[in-house]
């Protein structure tokens, strides 16, 4: 469901999931430089990032309370239904392209099993045993779809080793960046990522100000990029009731918000 923004000086943000993907696509779409290898095939690793999270729609479209009294945000949701959206989002970005498809799937059983060792450390077995059964369906998957495009020379060299990691982690850096951005999460924030030569670099976000931050090393093209997602501004953070939540839902104004990346050497 939505990223849930909180604690921003001019309110408080509800920031549907496209919207998110669509942050972590403009990142994406300046990716690569001396430094960073570009993406290829281009146009289907967009794909994957733009719709990783496709399957989110008819739950931003009515959006819930949680027991709190707040928006029932993305990590907040039951197991089963979490993965179920994320089943959906794959599916559905299968139907784009097949490779845009694997990679998200390998996305989705990369963060199936972080989930996993989180259940296990709460002792949540029965949820823990639905985030297993997910990751090997999306390495089931994976693997039928390398089967299937492996015999074509556009994706042959992206279906294992250096030309598939390079892609695979461009789609989880990039979420990670909109994530953090979205949610307004504290600064600095760190990331992995790959570098043109293979070798796995971290990449450091420090604030400048609420909406810039200073990168280093430099993963994209150029000294700076201006990015934005839109988000229904709410006055306030809790509510009494569902229908108290849905008419301020309908009457909240939408609101886009930018954010600025510059290179550590950037003026500005």
């Amino acid at each position: 469901m939505f990223i849930y923004r909180e604690g921003d000086p001019t309110g408080n943000y509800l920031i549907p999931q496209a919207s998110h993907a669509w942050l972590a696509w403009q990142v994406a779409e300046h990716w690569g430089n001396r430094t960073f290898a570009r993406p290829a095939p281009l146009p289907e690793t967009l794909a994957a990032v733009l719709l990783h999270d496709c399957g989110w729609t008819e739950f931003d479209d009515a959006p819930t309370l949680g027991e709190d009294g707040r928006p029932c945000a993305f990590d907040r949701m039951p197991v089963a239904e979490h993965l179920a959206i994320w089943r959906r989002s794959v599916l559905r970005c299968a139907q784009y392209n097949r490779y845009a498809g694997l990679l998200v799937a390998s996305h989705f059983a990369g963060m199936a099993q972080r989930k996993l060792a989180n259940l296990l450390e709460r002792g949540d077995t029965a949820s823990a045993r639905l985030s297993q059964s997910f990751g090997a369906e999306m390495e089931r998957l994976e693997d039928s779809w390398r089967e299937q495009l492996g015999a074509d020379a556009r994706y042959r060299a992206y279906l294992s080793g250096p030309g598939r990691l390079v892609n695979a982690n461009l789609l989880d850096a990039c979420d990670r960046i909109s994530v953090f951005l979205c949610a307004s999460m504290p600064s600095p924030f760190e990331i992995q990522v790959q570098s043109a030569g293979g070798e796995t670099s971290t990449v450091s976000f420090e604030t400048v100000d609420d909406t810039t931050w200073r990168v280093h090393p430099w993963p994209l093209q150029g000294e700076r990029l201006r990015i934005q997602c839109e988000g229904r501004r709410l006055a306030a953070s809790t509510f009494s009731s569902q229908e108290e939540f849905s008419e301020t839902m309908t009457r909240a104004p939408v609101v886009r918000l930018v954010f600025t990346l510059l290179r550590s050497s950037a003026v500005g």
